[in-house]
């Protein structure tokens, strides 16, 4: 779609903050959102595709725009973090926190330089990718939905994390198949009584969804549970954003949306610097709800300001956005 909608990048905001907030010491104050804080972003993706071109041009543009920051933010990281090892540098290439999931031990872990946020964006590759294959075959979108469905359940019970979440990236491509279905067939403007059954569904499944970790390959007590519970709480993020939009806690979601690249990639060592300055300016208390605050707070102000830095730079900005 050639005009940015106002309500997607307001959804985009609510899900980084509770991204930030899933790497917090605040992690429990958003229970209830674990089913969709990582599926909205491949819903709203989908909500807001257009397809201009043949299939290898949609996806090596798309490939460059994620593939550029990727790099970019890594290398980032490892000067903030100095650290340089040949672990570090496979896990640039491997693009996943650990080898094997992370009920296994002993493990393998790759990206430990506040970088493992960043498997988010091969992932997208690899997702635009499977996602362009609907589309372009579009008559056969049932076999290829179904294969999709089949194929990451075949590919959640192998012993280790494949590269580029190749393993999750059928079910991320299905998330954003239903983000394009959603706005096709114009259901975003549902009435009141069918968004409060979607919500009590999404409630009820929540409750016996277990735990769930996208990253890593967790998809709690069912594979199709998770879908659901990503497609229905996605749809309810973006049905509210609407609601938002001129109102000053729209504005502020709005901001932290369209700078929601940076923040994403750089929350790690803000988080980090939280935490310390918290230490030590309560050194008798232990980490929690508090903490967690405060840790939020500074990764979503942080890697908002350095965004707006980084696009201060003509050269950074078209490179990174």
């Amino acid at each position: 779609m050639d005009k940015r909608l106002e309500f997607i990048d307001i959804a985009k905001g609510i899900g980084i903050v509770l991204v930030v907030c899933s790497h917090s010491d605040a992690l429990g104050l958003m229970w209830l959102m674990m089913g969709m804080f990582v599926p909205i972003f491949y819903f709203s993706s989908g909500f807001t595709f257009s397809m201009k071109g043949t299939l290898w041009e949609c996806f090596k543009k798309r490939f460059r725009k994620l593939i550029v920051p990727y790099l970019f933010f890594n290398i980032f990281l490892f000067c903030t973090f100095m650290h340089f090892s040949l672990r570090e540098l496979v896990g640039v290439f491997y693009s996943r926190y650990s080898l094997y999931p992370l009920n296994v031990s002993p493990n393998i872990k790759f990206m430990t330089s506040g970088n493992y946020p960043l498997w988010f964006l091969t992932s997208m590759i690899t997702t635009y990718l499977f996602f362009y294959l609907i589309v372009y075959f579009y008559r056969l979108k049932n076999l290829l939905l179904i294969s999709y469905f089949i194929l990451t359940f075949i590919l959640s019970k192998i012993p280790i994390l494949l590269p580029w979440s190749i393993d999750t990236a059928f079910l991320t491509a299905l998330f954003m198949y239903a983000g394009m279905r959603v706005r096709d067939k114009g259901l975003v403007s549902a009435k009141w009584w069918q968004v409060g059954l979607i919500l009590l569904v999404y409630i009820g499944l929540h409750l016996i969804s277990g735990e769930i970790n996208l990253s890593v390959r967790v998809y709690g007590t069912s594979l199709f549970i998770y879908f659901i519970l990503g497609c229905f709480g996605s749809y309810l993020v973006l049905w509210g954003s609407r609601f938002l939009e001129g109102m000053y806690v729209g504005k502020f979601f709005l901001i932290l949306g369209k700078n929601s690249l940076t923040i994403f990639c750089l929350e790690i060592p803000f988080i980090i610097l939280a935490e310390n300055l918290y230490k030590w300016l309560f050194p008798c208390e232990e980490l929690g709800y508090m903490a967690g605050v405060f840790e939020i707070f500074l990764a979503l102000m942080g890697g908002l300001l350095v965004s707006v830095l980084l696009q201060k730079n003509k050269i950074l900005k078209q490179m990174l956005f």
